[in-house]
């Protein structure tokens, strides 16, 4: 007896540019001619339609010009802001060797160099400045979507190398593509937050191009009330979903996990 696989159809509102530049949709030059006509990339896209395995080969020849760790992770940051499904194809094919290129040691100095690298924001940023309307930013972004996996970081203890403020977006989106490329989660389902309650990073605060929240962090009682505050959020519009607490100071790893395990789906992989 054989069964027959169900596979459901996606109505996607998007044409042209817009389906180009969106990096869920996007196929690049592996959109076939029937999509081409329907979403009006005829004209947009050179005549030969390549294979995903095509595409993989050029775009790993491509990754090999780049001659340092730290290069080869913004290329694959650029290419998972364009295509999704060509980044984590390209990644399982090289597992081995690009895993330490997105995650651990590399990420770290992309990471420590967040502000100075930055071209385009990614997951949600939930800024201590801002919490007057945090329901409103969280609903902002997540409305209308089934997200599973949340990866939280308030970025104080990152990857041995200790407090990186608004950088710690960077550790959430890492460890998101880890479950995506070990665990199987739909990166569509799945979301990155960093909590910005400041940073006592004094070469982040004295710096110009520092992008997060210029100020020291932030303790005690308000942060622990800005942290509820986030955590209620997820528990009230997804219930269901799991919280992954990634890289939060030795103070507060331990100490959240036992505030919240018996109300949600909690995890630290640092504990």
């Amino acid at each position: 007896m054989t069964s027959k696989a169900t596979v459901n159809a996606l109505r996607v509102a998007l044409r042209g540019d817009a389906i180009l530049t969106h990096p869920r949709f996007n196929k690049g030059t592996a959109f076939p001619i029937s999509e081409r006509k329907t979403f009006g990339l005829t004209s947009r896209l050179p005549y030969r339609v390549n294979t995903l395995e095509d595409q993989c080969k050029r775009a790993y020849d491509q990754l090999k010009t780049r001659d340092t760790p730290i290069r080869r992770n913004t290329f694959l940051q650029s290419m998972k802001d364009q295509n999704w499904v060509l980044y984590y194809a390209l990644i399982r094919r090289h597992l081995k060797e690009l895993i330490p290129v997105i995650y651990t040691p590399t990420q770290a100095e992309a990471i420590a160099n967040y502000s100075h690298l930055f071209r385009r924001s990614e997951g949600l940023y939930l800024t201590y400045a801002n919490e007057d309307s945090m329901e409103e930013d969280f609903l902002e972004l997540t409305k209308g979507k089934d997200i599973q996996l949340f990866v939280v970081s308030d970025a104080e203890a990152i990857l041995g190398i200790g407090d990186q403020g608004v950088g710690g977006i960077g550790i959430a989106t890492a460890k998101s593509a880890i479950y995506t490329l070990v665990g199987g989660i739909d990166p569509s389902k799945a979301l990155s937050v960093t909590l910005d309650v400041g940073t006592n990073n004094e070469e982040l605060l004295n710096d110009d191009l520092y992008v997060g929240w210029p100020h020291h962090r932030v303790r005690g009682q308000d942060y622990d009330r800005f942290v509820d505050k986030f955590v209620q959020l997820v528990r009230k519009h997804y219930p269901h979903s799991l919280l992954h607490f990634e890289d939060f100071g030795v103070d507060n790893a331990k100490r959240l996990l036992d505030i919240y395990r018996g109300q949600h789906a909690v995890f630290n992989d640092d504990v």
